[in-house]
């Protein structure tokens, strides 16, 4: 139950810093093991969702139901991140923080898009490559959404899509996710999933590429407030959650 890239998601917490304050067929994935190195930095405040008196995570995650290949330059696939609140009281402002590592260390924010569903409509992530050569996405979309709500002992399920650009290198990744509940310019650490490995692949064949590659720049376009959104939107999560707390184990 302990996520494998913690100390991964530190570092790119803490490396998006700076750009925030620049101008601007798978199976269903459980929770993944391994030891949780401790966050960098302690939070200042106590999260609201549950008693805090407990060393499990308040907010069990799930990442379930994507395929196991994606096509460079193809239409967005879909997944689905299920949150389940353990608590008796409702958790209110989560931000899933999506890590994806690819073996080659080559993956850069220009070569994929993320886009997940939350009440009012489809919303993209903010991008952000970190000095460990991962890709963080985070799920916040500035005050047009406050974050989701899960009700006590509810799964609240997020569908997120995925798609690679055209020249996005090839080869396995792996995802894992870290749930954040943002308290103003802070956040805590809430829950966590991990373990989705997934291949992307050069389109299969000349004629698709061709047609991919012709389409590719009205498919990867947001437009200008899309795009400003999902990096002014993710950036100030980001500030927030550099100071995660993982709860006492």
């Amino acid at each position: 139950m302990r996520l494998r890239k913690a100390l991964a998601l530190t570092a790119a917490l803490s490396a998006a810093l700076v750009v925030s304050s620049a101008p601007t067929a798978a199976a269903d994935i459980g929770t993944g093991g391994g030891a949780r190195p401790a966050p960098a930095l302690p939070s200042r405040v106590k999260a609201t969702c549950g008693d805090g008196k407990s060393s499990a995570f308040p907010i069990g995650a799930r990442i379930r139901g994507g395929p196991a290949v994606y096509r460079t330059g193809g239409d967005p696939q879909t997944w689905y991140l299920d949150l389940t609140n353990t608590t008796r009281s409702r958790c209110t402002d989560i931000h899933p923080v999506v890590v994806l590592t690819d073996t080659a260390r080559a993956l850069r924010p220009a070569h994929l898009r993320m886009e997940f569903e939350a009440p009012g409509g489809t919303l993209p992530a903010g991008l952000e490559h970190t000095d460990r050569d991962e890709i963080i996405a985070v799920f916040d979309g500035g005050d047009a959404f406050p974050g989701f709500t899960v009700g006590a002992g509810g799964t609240l399920t997020v569908k997120v899509g995925l798609a690679f650009a055209p020249d996005a290198p090839t080869g396995e990744v792996v995802a894992d996710a870290a749930i954040v509940q943002r308290r103003a310019d802070d956040g805590d650490w809430v829950g966590e999933a991990g373990g989705y490995r997934f291949t992307v692949e050069g389109p299969q064949d000349p004629v698709e590429a061709g047609s991919l590659a012709h389409t590719g720049p009205r498919t990867w376009t947001y437009g200008a407030a899309g795009a400003a959104l999902a990096l002014a939107a993710g950036g100030g999560l980001l500030l927030g959650a550099r100071r995660l707390r993982a709860p006492a184990r």
